[in-house]
């Protein structure tokens, strides 16, 4: 049962704490009314007068609960033993309410600075994953700290909500006690019921002055939100004499290491020689990469150094973390890297100087690098393939072969007979020109059309002409003779007596009407453009030659049977020209 002493002492209590606040409020209002030099003192004397109230409400809660504490314990000392359990938890719930109230009010006396205890830790062995999330930390802590003011009013507006839910559920405790008193309840009862009342308006009084406290802060937390351009200028601030000039030291460092070690390399670059050796452009272009791996490792240390010495944490953790990514996802393309590799040092499949068949055409491997150069000499144009493309390839060393089977101008016989001449070859298209018209091929379609090219390595032009049986007394001798003097002759008064390489005049055969000679005449490609007209020009000097020496140039017999309806076998034959 509560002593009539306590009830009038908690009373007491309550009139002081109202009081207090009275007290405390009015002068700060009137200070607030009268005092309007500046809107930033205004503010920091109504936040100091907050705290103020806060801390004596706090320091009021704990010698209630302290006294309470007292009480109980006199309660144990004559209590029996069925009771004493239930007090004895009573005392336990006080005494860690009075630990959360006096952390409380030392928290807000010190501004919520705290001080981390260092404790003296066993050595253990090395985790990553610890390791990692040390590393860590400070990005974390940036995060924390830059989300702390929304998440803590989102906390102050929960607890708000729960101690509301709590008020009214005290209330309907209250108020169903209340009901029990005023219908008449024995002595045994209503001391009961006075016992668990005063219980239910302790909590009640504890649940208000949280919910005061929360309200308190939280009213402080959302004044500050109308200062966002402050906060913002002042983090900008920070963050531009912080970790924004820590970053742009770690910048200017590193173009600094960057840009001296491209001034060496253009330095050893003036004085050395020429890689015409494909063995010595590997062991080059080895030194070449092995610099620039060291050029890159320099410039990571020296950004990596500046962000030590200046202490930004942060920045040196996103380092460290970005370099750890890179180098896992190297580790993942390991095996691409080491093909790749093994072709910039001209030991793989595909090797620089060799011949090579890509997209059906011959191309030579003119340059190895990460975009290599394919390239044909009789091709106009270039390939460029990334390492990851020519390591599918396989390259023979290059022995006396030709490249493709024109140039441009050469003069072609194609398949089909058309005479043409080729106007434009690269590694996509050839054009030729026929008969006045352009005809375009694919250089892979063009090399497997087998054209003839009379201008590479000359060509020959054969003509079968033919005299009477009259002149066979002279057929084997005197005829060849002339025949080969007059086309000789007539090659060089049409001015390619110089282009004529061979010329051969021979009896060919006996044929049906006539004796039949081979004129067949070899000549340069320089000639190629006549190649029709070479043909046109031998006929002509072998019809000279007959006119004027009177031989009887023949025409072709062709004989024809008929027979009427009543001839038989003797039917007459008649022989008419074709």
């Amino acid at each position: 049962m509560v002593r009539p002493d306590m009830n009038r002492y908690r009373i007491f209590r309550a009139l002081v704490v109202g009081l207090a606040l009275a007290s405390i409020g009015q002068p700060c209002l009137a200070q607030s009314d009268s005092d309007n030099v500046g809107v930033e003192l205004q503010s920091e004397a109504e936040q100091q007068a907050q705290t103020v109230r806060r801390l004596l409400a706090i320091k009021l809660a704990l010698e209630d609960r302290r006294a309470r504490v007292r009480e109980l314990l006199e309660q144990i000392a004559s209590a029996d033993e069925v009771d004493k359990p239930r007090l004895l938890e009573q005392v336990a719930e006080h005494r860690e309410r009075i630990r959360d109230l006096t952390a409380s009010f030392e928290n807000i006396a010190v501004g919520g600075a705290t001080l981390r205890e260092v404790d003296e830790v066993e050595e253990r062995q090395l985790a990553w994953h610890e390791e990692l999330t040390q590393i860590a930390r400070p990005i974390l802590n940036s995060l924390r700290e830059a989300t702390e003011k929304p998440r803590r009013i989102a906390e102050l507006r929960t607890e708000m909500s729960l101690y509301e839910q709590q008020l009214e559920t005290a209330r309907r405790a209250l108020s169903s006690i209340g009901r029990f008193e005023q219908q008449g309840v024995p002595p045994e009862v209503a001391e009961g019921l006075e016992s668990v009342a005063a219980s239910w308006n302790e909590r009640k009084q504890d649940i208000e002055r949280s919910q005061e406290i929360a309200r308190n802060e939280l009213r402080s937390l959302e004044t500050g939100e109308g200062e966002v351009f402050d906060a913002i200028r002042k983090v900008v601030s920070e963050f531009l004499l912080g970790s924004g000039l820590t970053l742009l030291l770690a910048v200017v460092a590193g173009l600094v290491v960057w840009f001296v070690m491209r001034a060496l390399r253009r330095v050893v670059k003036m004085w050395r020689r020429s890689a015409e050796n494909p063995e010595y452009a590997a062991r080059i272009r080895v030194l070449l990469y092995s610099y620039h791996l060291l050029t890159i490792v320099l410039v990571a240390f020296v950004v990596l150094a500046v962000f030590y010495v200046r202490g930004d944490l942060l920045l040196l953790s996103l380092a460290i973390i970005t370099l750890a990514m890179l180098v896992l996802g190297v580790w993942r393309f390991l095996p691409g890297y080491v093909r790749e590799a093994r072709l910039l040092l001209n030991v793989g499949p595909a090797r620089e100087g060799e011949r090579v068949i890509y997209n059906g055409l011959p191309m030579r491997i003119t340059s190895l690098n990460f975009f290599s150069e394919l390239r044909n000499p009789e091709l106009e144009g270039v390939i460029r393939l990334p390492l990851s493309a020519l390591a599918q390839l396989i390259s023979r060393p290059r022995i006396d072969e030709i490249w493709f089977p024109s140039r441009e101008g050469d003069y072609l016989l194609l398949p089909d007979g058309s005479f043409g001449q080729v106007l434009k070859q690269t590694v996509e298209m050839v054009q030729l020109k026929v008969m006045g018209s352009i005809l375009q091929y694919s250089s892979a379609d063009f090399l497997q059309l087998g054209a003839r090219n009379l201008s590479r390595e000359g060509f020959g032009i054969a003509v079968v002409f033919g005299i009477d049986y009259q002149h066979q007394d002279i057929s084997l001798d005197v005829v060849p003779q002339r025949l080969y003097a007059d086309v000789e002759s007539a090659f060089d008064e049409a001015g390619f007596g110089e282009n004529l390489q061979s010329l051969v005049v021979e009896f060919k055969e006996a044929a049906a009407s006539s004796l039949n000679y081979l004129v067949y005449a070899t000549l340069d490609g320089d000639s190629a453009s006549s190649y029709f007209k070479l043909g046109r020009l031998i006929q002509q000097a072998c019809v000279d030659t007959c006119n004027r020496e009177g031989w009887v140039i023949p025409f072709t017999q062709v004989t024809i049977h008929q027979a009427d309806e009543v001839s038989g076998p003797d039917a007459d034959e008649q022989v008419q020209p074709a």
